[in-house]
């Protein structure tokens, strides 16, 4: 459990936020420059604030009433920043183990060589971080977060700098990651896509204040009430600029002639034929603009995949509307606002999502 109540002032800008996270991974959102960063450092003991109080698993880390300060090195946080900020000198091993050198024996959950091969690195253990990938990079930072056995995992958009491919990659790590360690997390993004795809709660920051503390989707629904907020800033990259992509666990099924179906759960769907082996998991990332949504049967088609499911949620934005339909996995399809006049798109209704296998990307998970 993290709770904070913290005032910040530091030149032109102010942060005055409170809040109480869970054990789950809790997401930080907003567009640049509204403190998300801030608040992270402030948790992390790298910048300390000017008055309130932090709370990490019922211990007082931080009260200016107090006078309590614990030193970042004491507070057992594991940090991931947007380029790993691995050591160049060290190769891989090295700098998984860096940190687990420098804590107790007593305290040591987790065995690098052991992070290493849950994170998929034990052939790349002799690299330099200069020989490595973006994803790779990042699976390495995060191997060294949890080497030092964190009470908490900070992670500032730890996937900023990479495409598409490697950020399902990552998001799926940090998925297993928390399944299997149960290790909280602060996931800090500018990006809608990372935060619906992985946290449970989400914080939207504005001008270092909170505008909302709920579900990342219950954040969307509130798009209209929140309108000179979110969707009048030109910067707001999670409702103009980025268009969301649907990133889904799935594994390879069967391929036949120029398609390989894909199972995601009790789904089932046809993507471009990929040259993996039946059974083995990958990441499908579907675009939100590339489906199109039926109220009916659609009839005579080229595209491959016609998947049912019922509307769950709507939310509109910036003149787009986005419906998250219940298909098994969610699924969320972005269409105009005539679009959903003209369909008569509400929620509990049943509608048709239809994709080309070609609008499926897979990556390796």
């Amino acid at each position: 459990m993290i709770s904070f109540d913290l005032k910040l002032k530091r030149y032109d800008f102010s942060l005055d936020v409170s809040g109480e996270f869970d054990d789950g991974i809790t997401a930080i959102f907003g567009p640049s420059g509204a403190g998300k960063s801030t608040l992270l450092n402030c948790i992390a003991g790298s910048l300390r604030p000017d008055a309130g109080r932090i709370e990490l698993d019922g211990g007082v880390v931080f009260s200016s009433v107090d006078a309590v300060w614990t030193t970042p090195d004491k507070r057992r946080i594991g940090t991931v920043y947007q380029d790993g900020a691995l050591f160049p000198h060290l190769d891989v091993q090295g700098n998984i183990e860096f940190g687990y050198r420098l804590i107790p024996q007593a305290i040591r959950r987790f065995d690098p060589l052991d992070l290493a091969e849950f994170l998929g690195l034990s052939a790349l253990l002799a690299r330099k971080p200069g020989e490595l990938s973006g994803g790779e990079r990042q699976r390495v930072a995060i191997a060294r977060a949890l080497a030092i056995s964190p009470g908490l995992l900070l992670l500032d958009e730890p996937l900023a700098s990479l495409d598409a491919a490697r950020r399902g990659s990552i998001l799926n790590y940090l998925r297993r990651v928390h399944a299997e360690f149960k290790i909280p997390m602060i996931y800090v993004s500018h990006s809608i896509t990372e935060v619906v795809s992985i946290a449970s709660k989400a914080m939207l920051l504005r001008d270092g204040s909170v505008v909302g503390f709920d579900r990342p989707s219950a954040l969307l629904l509130r798009a209209a009430a929140l309108g000179d907020v979110i969707a009048t800033d030109p910067a707001a990259e999670y409702t103009r600029a980025e268009r969301f992509e649907n990133i889904l666990d799935g594994v390879i099924g069967e391929s036949t002639g120029h398609s390989t179906m894909v199972r995601i759960g009790d789904l089932e769907i046809s993507t471009r034929r990929q040259n993996r082996n039946p059974g083995e998991k990958i990441v499908v990332s579907l675009g939100a603009s590339q489906i199109i949504l039926a109220s009916s049967m659609p009839q005579n088609l080229s595209a491959r995949n016609i998947v049912k499911g019922t509307v769950a949620q709507v939310w509109s934005s910036d003149g787009l509307v986005f419906t998250q339909v219940d298909a098994g996995p969610k699924i969320i399809v972005e269409i105009t606002e005539n679009a959903m006049t003209e369909l008569g798109v509400t929620v509990g209704n049943d509608v048709f999502l239809v994709f080309k296998s070609s609008s499926v990307d897979v990556f390796d998970a």
